[in-house]
């Protein structure tokens, strides 16, 4: 990245390009990581993380693209130890590339949760995903129960096994948000210690730490989520799915 700002922060350099909408916003951008970054830790009981991460900002997906060798709206490399988000309020290149707004509370969960317990088995990936998308908590307005609640009432909920097989195969904006209902009953109802050692262990050891079949679990969420919201969750799907604004 040619003619960037940088600016160090503890054990995380931020590398801004020198103009555009990320530079205007350069101070902002680093102060809203840093309030993801604890944030995520104190969801995940962490005192401290020393392990020096670039967080790098692009003007486009292309941009991104370029400089590691492909182009998302946010991306978390754990062995790289780099962090990177697209910003930009060019029309052009936000239609052009489908851009969202910088996923930072999501990308430094990823961030943080890899660091803390390693990188997840295969058959974890929906866990992973589960845990960011939760760390974000928001979707167009929606929390994520919000959004399983107008799943589960369309009867648009995807079978547990899909997730934990071919996860990136299904529909992105159901199995995100199915997994991260998912995630937030598991902590808020069993803690962090059993999350870890499925984390840590593989999806195939759910039983095992958690007393309960994969399908036991989805009836208890579904009857809890069904008694927050009997009559469902109003969402127009068609415009959601476009992606989280």
């Amino acid at each position: 990245m040619q003619q960037s700002f940088t600016k160090e922060v503890e054990n995380y350099t931020f590398i801004v390009p020198g103009e555009g909408l990320a530079f205007e916003q350069r101070d902002s951008l680093v102060d809203a990581c840093m309030s993801a970054i604890r944030k995520n830790m104190t969801l995940l009981g962490m005192d401290a993380m020393t392990v020096p991460y670039k967080v790098k900002f692009y003007p486009s997906k292309a941009a991104m693209k370029e400089d590691v060798g492909f182009g998302v709206s946010g991306q978390a490399d754990h062995w790289n130890k780099e962090v990177g988000f697209v910003v930009t309020d060019d029309p052009a290149v936000i239609e052009a590339e489908n851009i969202i707004p910088a996923p930072i509370a999501h990308e430094t969960m990823h961030m943080v949760a890899m660091e803390q317990w390693g990188f997840p088995p295969e058959n974890n990936i929906w866990l992973n995903e589960g845990l960011a998308t939760f760390a974000a908590n928001q979707c167009n307005g929606y929390t994520v129960r919000e959004v399983y609640g107008h799943l589960l009432d369309q009867g648009m909920t995807l079978p547990i096994d899909s997730l934990l097989d071919g996860f990136y195969t299904r529909d992105e904006m159901i199995a995100y948000h199915q997994a991260a209902c998912i995630v937030q009953y598991l902590l808020e109802h069993h803690g962090l210690q059993q999350f870890e050692a499925l984390w840590v262990e593989g999806a195939d050891q759910f039983q095992q730490i958690y007393g309960a079949t994969y399908q036991e679990l989805v009836e208890q969420i579904n009857a809890d989520v069904k008694a927050a919201y009997p009559e469902g969750v109003a969402i127009d799907w068609e415009t959601f799915k476009k992606g989280c604004k």
